[in-house]
């Protein structure tokens, strides 16, 4: 053996063994805390086996000859013998593979290993004689009595000791947990911190200087449930949380793939979410008219935009395409979209065969798809003020426009009566004529919106079931049905007796008080908008595979909470009065091992804000924003690379550049272009609009901090930022404490100011030996009699801007 190749592996083997030493020594520590409570194999066992095992030793594969699906499989072992011995799990295999006690055999080979609570759990499973279901039940029952399955009964507010710590039942809940584990709850943030949680959390908008300083001056008991009150009532409440909503609906502007027509009207379907958001419409009808608005009797004209859901799919307009795949494929989209956003699990899992870890048949999952399979897509005319109100001012304009250009012939043929025989001027006049005529053609003309809908099919095609997922390989016929594991559907009264259940009756399947999951998984989302993280981690799936919750009585107590109501915004004032939500996000190094990621809610989080936020709170605190609600979508400039690469084979996308005011508009209005994203969103992490997003990822990269330096928006909006300072005050000091208390709603500390002024002392010693410095605050700014200090300040400005609390959500 090479002597490379001997160092390397005395080195690995040293590193494994210390490994084991400290798995070994974890384990009996988690051995430990679960040694006084019963292990449930449903509950703490299967869940490991599921994550960890399945794939290699399930139903589908047998690796080693071991099964671990089965109760009798898994007891008989495989090539290696007996895996589990029943009441010894120090001599058991499993726990000496998964625990690291083979160097040779660490399983799982592949992917995360158990953690060493998930060991603690097997030991203590083991030695309490591996209790298991027969298999009879393990095989087709157990994922039936599965947690999210049983419709959710109302628990009792426990009792707490600390009782001034209870500002609600919410608190009361996360309390228990945190006595029962003997730790102690945060203070509450200040009052500075929590009135820029509140702005960000509810209207994405930062707090004024006035606006702080009034609410830390405000004497009242009530003041900040009064501010809560305030920000819920904003109509920039329905942009943020009709933002989170266009997420899950996979809301774009364009219909993907390589042609990706643009959808001119699809801004319809947003400013209705924002609409209804704001104006707190029910959740159970919200539900309805998403997935059956035109079903509706004598249907409105929002609930018929309502319907446009489900339209959000993409579609594919390619040459020499099949029509009927893409059909089918959009439909297919339908069916996980609904079982995603609604239900919380994966049933697109079921499309091609049944699902194999929840109890959703490949049946089942066309019993669903056949409810799509009975409606036609429909664009619908739609009365729109504002459109005529946008027609008019452009119309308007053109009209300006010719108008002078035909005083202007005016002028050039008085003169060539004049100057008869000028045939300078006689050109002139002919060109004139040309440009009018050209002008002409360019006449606007109202174009009636077309909203994205429905309509239900007089004589639908059958349903079958694609084996395979193939859609040219039928199998038998279905009707529209859902999954048997949930509550059973109940279609109301037809006309006809012989007519099948519509999507009216499916909405009204999913808002059934007596469904179990459409009403946590509804207040999970909210749950995890406020603090990062959802009482269920795997928001996107309840089903046996997700997490279990943190708090599995506080969800089903806000989950009956919601239910009673529908209203998201008493469910959202419930939580962000809770004395929960507003601790401090400071971190604490007693929670560093016990709780890292702050499952237990001893703190709140600090969360970077969204992609379309960082964008927003630039140009607001640079003066620039245009807060505008609604209309359709802008187009920033993009960069000539991306105009170049990006849309140079794709003949039908074009990016015309806004102009004006819309240059500064929020950036949930901005164009989503499904082939070529905004890049500057995607650098911050927003989603793909092709498919459904639960959870936006939160990365903080180099080439973020990059933009932040370097793109023109973000210095544009320093520039307008260092004006604001420039004419503020002629002392730097006082000019960082308004910087401060414009980005960060706070004044800065004695040490922060002191670092600024130097800062801000070097930059200008810099700008006035610099030739160029005018162009450093902008062209408009020329005219300013000192721009080296302009220059320092839009400097500072930009430093400030580029903090990370700045971009954070404390």
């Amino acid at each position: 053996m090479a002597r490379s190749t001997l160092v390397r592996s005395f080195f690995v083997s040293a590193a494994l063994s210390i490994t084991f030493v400290l798995q070994g020594a974890v384990v009996k520590k988690d051995a430990t805390m679960v040694s006084n409570k019963d292990v449930d194999f449903q509950r703490d066992i299967q869940p490991i086996f599921s994550e960890h095992c399945y794939r290699c030793h399930g139903a589908d594969k047998q690796k080693n000859g071991l099964r671990l699906d089965k109760k009798s499989s898994a007891f008989a072992g495989g090539d290696s013998g007996k895996v589990i011995l029943s009441g010894k799990s120090s001599e058991s295999l499993l726990v000496k593979l998964v625990s690291g006690g083979d160097p040779e055999r660490i399983m799982p080979p592949k992917g995360a290993r158990l953690t060493g609570a998930q060991i603690g759990l097997l030991r203590h499973w083991i030695d309490s004689g591996a209790p298991w279901p027969d298999d009879s039940i393990a095989n087709s029952q157990t994922n039936r009595v599965h947690w999210s399955f049983q419709r959710p009964i109302r628990p009792t507010v426990p009792p707490v000791k600390h009782k001034a710590s209870v500002r609600n039942p919410i608190d009361a809940f996360v309390l228990a947990r945190l006595e029962k584990e003997r730790i102690s709850p945060s203070p509450e943030a200040s009052r500075d911190t929590l009135i820029r949680r509140l702005y960000l959390d509810l209207i994405v908008l930062l707090p004024t200087p006035e606006e702080v300083s009034a609410f830390e001056k405000n004497p009242r008991s009530d003041a900040y449930e009064s501010l809560v009150n305030e920000l819920l009532a904003s109509p920039h409440f329905g942009e943020r949380w009709g933002r989170h909503w266009l997420d899950l609906a996979r809301y774009g502007d364009s219909e993907g793939y390589q042609v990706d027509k643009l959808r001119p009207f699809a801004y319809l379907y947003r400013d209705w979410v924002i609409r209804a958001v704001n104006d707190d419409m029910p959740f159970n009808e919200f539900t309805i008219e998403q997935i059956a608005g035109d079903l509706l009797p004598n249907a409105t004209p929002d609930q018929r935009i309502a319907a446009g859901f489900h339209r959000n799919t993409l579609m594919n307009y390619e040459d020499g395409i099949d029509t009927e795949e893409f059909r089918c494929k959009a439909k297919v989209d339908r069916v996980a979209t609904t079982g995603t956003v609604w239900l919380g699990l994966t049933i697109g899992c079921a499309e091609c065969h049944s699902h194999k870890y929840d109890p959703i048949s490949q049946r089942e999952f066309y019993e669903l798809y056949a409810f799509f399979n009975e409606c036609a897509e429909a664009d619908v005319t739609v009365p729109d003020e504002n459109e005529k109100r946008r027609f008019a001012i452009k119309h308007q304009c053109w009209e300006k426009e010719d108008s002078a250009l035909k005083t202007r012939l005016a002028d050039f043929e008085k003169e060539a009566t004049i100057r008869k025989g000028d045939t300078n001027l006689q050109a002139s006049i002919a060109r004139m004529k040309a440009e009018i005529d050209e002008h002409a053609k360019e006449a606007p003309a109202f174009v009636p919106p077309l909203a994205m809908s429905f309509a239900a099919m007089t004589n639908p095609p059958p349903t079958y079931i694609h084996l395979r997922g193939d859609h040219l390989s039928h199998g038998e016929p279905v009707r529209p049905g859902v999954p048997e594991v949930l509550n059973p559907l109940r279609p109301r009264a037809h006309t006809n007796s012989c007519a099948a259940p519509d999507r009216l009756d499916l909405a009204n399947w999913l808002i059934d008080p007596a469904n179990p999951l459409v009403g946590r998984v509804a207040a999970n989302q909210i749950w995890k908008q406020l603090f990062g993280r959802g009482l269920v981690a795997t928001e996107d799936d309840f089903g046996t595979q997700g997490e279990r919750p943190s708090h599995p009585e506080l969800l089903d107590w806000l989950a009956t909470e919601f239910a009673a109501k529908w209203s998201r915004k008493e469910m959202i004032r419930l939580i962000v009065n809770s004395a929960t939500y507003r601790q401090s996000s400071q971190w604490r190094d007693d929670l560093a091992k016990r709780d890292p990621l702050n499952v237990l809610l001893a703190r709140q989080n600090r969360l970077h804000v969204e992609s379309e936020i960082v964008r927003d709170i630039h140009l607001q605190a640079g003066g620039l924003l245009n807060t505008e609600i609604g209309g359709p979508s802008i187009r920033p400039p993009l960069p000539a690379d991306i105009m170049n690469i990006g849309y140079h084979f794709i003949s039908a996308v074009t990016w015309p550049e806004s102009h004006g005011p819309d240059l500064f508009r929020r950036g949930i209005y901005i164009q989503s272009q499904r082939t070529v994203p905004y890049p500057l969103a995607m650098t911050f992490d927003a989603p793909d609009s092709s498919i459904s997003c639960t959870r936006r990822s939160r990365s903080n990269t180099p080439v973020q901090a990059l933009g932040l330096l370097n793109n023109a928006v973000f210095f544009e909006s320093a520039q307008a930022l260092g004006a604001q300072l420039y004419q503020h005050s002629l002392k730097p000091q006082t000019a960082i404490e308004s910087a401060f208390e414009i980005c960060l709603s706070r004044q800065p500390s004695k040490a922060e100011l002191n670092r600024l002024v130097k800062y801000y002392e070097r930059e200008l010693e810099l700008n006035r030996a610099n030739e160029n410095v005018r162009a450093l605050i902008g062209g408009q700014r020329s005219t300013i009699p000192d721009p080296a200090r302009a220059a320092a300040c839009v400097a500072t400005a930009h430093l400030i801007m580029n903090l990370d609390e700045f971009l954070t959500r404390e």
